[in-house]
């Protein structure tokens, strides 16, 4: 989708919320406005507002009791996932902390606890997740996965918003507000447009974990990305930030739902324990967000979930 600088004309907020020691604060990007190439069907993102707000660090998270020790994976070739973690964008004045991190640590969950191939994996880090390269790896899932296959798509980094009317994709949403994600190089990929893209694919078992601002609105209207079969966990809703925090080594959704509640375990709430599920990771994070020590400071956020499999999804 080709836009010429004067067509872009738009309020985007482009943002997740980065927190770290030690002063609160506020700062906001001037607006920068870009075309997209003509080969590439999205559009650079000309981003008015980017959080930066500040906060000091405070102790770590207190763990629910009773939670029951997590059982050991078993492998299973017909699995395939995206992850993308984007901390370093380009230039310098859209950087986060740690949704980096939390792409890594997902790389190792899928492997060490869901029994992922490594080869099966796309790990797209920083600089690797153009637009462009995001994309191809969408193609790539699509051309590997089939009706009986697990599937996982995980993106950290920014998210945006954009008004329907801008008309960025096909989709009329019921709030006339369109979210997205954000590559490397700035340039936003709607959830209508994601839509299209999965829309082809076969698979009934298929997780899709959004840790970006705005992340809920991904699936906040009928004819998002919701499907049966399907688990969708984001780090907010459609009208909040989500936050990265200096001192977690993750982003706060990351810390809960990867850090916490997959890799030590701590979301697994079956005895016998039978795996971390989404729907159990998720748990576990609205439980942090909400009563953990983080909750103290205003930097913080409602994650949402959208359930379309039948039982508990365990990738």
């Amino acid at each position: 989708m080709a836009r010429s600088i004067a067509a872009i004309l738009l309020v985007v907020v482009l943002a997740l919320a980065v927190v770290a020691p030690p002063a609160f604060a506020a700062k906001s990007i001037e607006p920068q406005y870009k075309t997209t190439p003509e080969d590439l069907p999205v559009v650079k993102l000309p981003a008015y507002l980017l959080h930066q707000d500040l906060a000091s660090p405070m102790g770590k998270p207190t763990t629910p009791p009773g939670l029951a020790k997590k059982p050991s994976p078993k492998p299973e070739v017909n699995k395939w996932a995206v992850v993308i973690g984007i901390a370093d964008y380009s230039g310098t004045q859209y950087d986060l902390w740690h949704p980096d991190e939390d792409a890594i640590e997902m790389q190792q969950a899928l492997i060490e606890d869901y029994g992922f191939p490594e080869a099966n994996i796309k790990v797209l880090i920083d600089r690797k997740a153009t637009a462009r390269a995001i994309l191809k790896a969408i193609d790539w899932l699509a051309n590997s996965e089939d009706a009986d296959s697990t599937v996982a798509f995980v993106f950290c980094g920014h998210g945006f918003q954009v008004a329907d009317s801008e008309g960025w994709d096909n989709d009329i949403e019921l709030d006339a507000i369109d979210e997205g994600i954000v590559s490397y190089d700035l340039f936003g990929i709607t959830d209508g447009q994601l839509r299209e893209k999965f829309s082809a694919f076969e698979t009934e078992k298929f997780a899709l974990i959004f840790g970006q601002c705005f992340s809920g609105g991904m699936f906040d209207d009928d004819d998002d990305l919701q499907a049966a079969g399907r688990v969708l966990c984001s780090a907010a809703p459609a009208d909040q930030s989500a936050w990265d925090y200096y001192y977690l080594d993750n982003t706060l959704f990351g810390y809960y739902f990867i850090d916490e509640g997959i890799l030590q375990g701590l979301a697994e709430s079956d005895a016998p324990a039978d795996g971390v599920s989404m729907e159990e990771a998720q748990a576990y994070t609205q439980w942090g967000m909400a009563e953990g020590p983080e909750t103290e400071q205003p930097y913080t956020s409602d994650p949402q979930i959208y359930d379309g499999f039948g039982g508990e999804l365990i990738p």
